[in-house]
């Protein structure tokens, strides 16, 4: 499954160097997850396969959302041209928008990391 309406950068992509904040997109989603217990649900909204054949949805938890808390970190960026439902699309440009204000990852002036402490907690 693909977390719809978001991209991130690059981890696992053939012949592509890791991109910058792609660990922490990464560890961000295994925390979000764990403290889950594992037990989410997937919304499909809109377009339920991209051209690639992946499967695409929005990941809940205690009404939570994984695809926006990542782009609200500045782990990932809102994707709006795609086929899913307008309130979405308004909760990931509502959350990029934090995310620049806040020059939280991707979005960041000096490009290093976060600290641990100013990332939303998980529980």
């Amino acid at each position: 499954v693909r977390l719809q309406g978001i991209d991130t950068p690059e981890t696992v992509k053939e012949n592509t160097p890791v991109e910058r904040w792609g660990s922490e997109a990464n560890d961000y989603t295994r925390q979000f997850l764990e403290a889950s217990n594992w037990r989410v649900r997937l919304e499909i909204d809109g377009e339920s396969v991209d051209r690639y054949g992946r499967h695409l949805a929005f990941l809940w938890h205690d009404g939570r959302v994984l695809n926006e808390e990542l782009v609200q970190q500045g782990f990932a960026r809102a994707k709006t041209d795609f086929d899913y439902s307008r309130s979405m699309k308004k909760r990931l440009r509502a959350a990029q928008l934090q995310a620049q204000a806040e020059h939280r990852g991707i979005w960041s002036e000096s490009r290093a990391p976060l600290k641990k402490s100013q990332n939303r907690p998980l529980q």
